[in-house]
């Protein structure tokens, strides 16, 4: 390639479109992490600076006051360690089912499939407040009103997770299946060799999703859970909230600006693999 030809190149990577368009981005990149700097700055602040309009961004005190009225005032810890528990198991739990699930959906031929996949789908365009009263009806003849466990086994299944992994196992050739049936291996080794592997950031994105929502869920555990000891973080920020009449206010951005840490711990990790999972397209035909 000649020196003129590189330099065209460079030439058209910055062209004014380019540049606009990372500009436009990078704004609203900024925009949207700003309520999250505002949370984490209040939390910091003094008691006067958190209630002051306009807000003070740049306090000239800081205290960690806020957190010593959140942890003393709640168990706080014991409600962060309840979401981890339930997160950890919605999302380890759910991936099995919905691999399972979508592996049926992709790949077994029975009567009524389609439609029972159509069905599925359907409960995507249901709002949650639909199913509420039947699922905790169900819950409560289960005796498992005020457990961790009525936040694990109802999460398990996923469709939006199922959704996706069975459009991914449905791009994989099925002559890898039958390779491996030659081999000797039946639906649990087909799916444990071949798709699995062959689908993994598909299923690390869907974990990721998965953890996402689960982690910021308020709607289930306010349903189902009512003991200070057993509540989510979002929940015992609630109650936090409700019981002492709309604050401690800095106890609450404390509490909030604890639950962000994981989540961005998570997203630095993870945020390679949640690209792949969304940009992947698996094995062509």
């Amino acid at each position: 390639m000649t020196a003129s030809a590189v330099a065209a190149r460079r030439r058209a990577r910055i062209s004014p479109g380019r540049v606009a368009l990372s500009a436009f981005l990078v704004l609203a990149g900024v925009l949207m992490l700003l309520p999250v700097v505002w949370v984490v700055l209040q939390s910091f602040e003094l008691p006067a600076d958190q209630s002051s309009v306009p807000p003070v961004w740049f306090p000239a005190q800081l205290t960690l006051g806020s957190y010593r009225t959140l942890f003393s005032t709640t168990p706080f810890w014991l409600n962060i360690a309840n979401s981890v528990i339930v997160t950890l198991a919605v999302v380890l739990g759910s991936a099995v089912v919905s691999i399972l699930a979508a592996y049926v959906f992709a790949r077994i031929e029975f009567r009524g499939r389609e439609a029972l996949f159509v069905m599925f789908l359907v409960a995507l365009t249901l709002p949650t407040q639909v199913t509420a009263v039947p699922e905790f009806v169900v819950v409560k003849y289960l005796h498992l009103l005020n457990t961790r466990l009525s936040l694990i086994i109802p999460a398990l299944i996923q469709v939006i997770g199922i959704f996706l992994l069975r459009q991914h196992f449905r791009t994989i050739p099925v002559d890898l299946d039958d390779a491996a049936r030659i081999d000797g291996a039946g639906h649990l080794g087909i799916i444990r060799h071949i798709m699995v592997p062959l689908s993994w950031p598909a299923i690390s994105a869907v974990m990721i999703i998965t953890g996402q929502y689960i982690w910021n869920d308020f709607f289930w555990p306010n349903l189902f859970i009512n003991s200070t000891d057993k509540m989510t973080a979002p929940l015992a920020l609630y109650n936090l909230e409700s019981v002492a009449g709309g604050g401690p206010v800095g106890a609450i951005f404390a509490g909030l600006s604890v639950m962000c840490v994981p989540c961005v711990i998570a997203f630095i990790f993870l945020q390679r693999r949640l690209m792949e999972g969304i940009g992947y397209r698996g094995v062509s035909r």
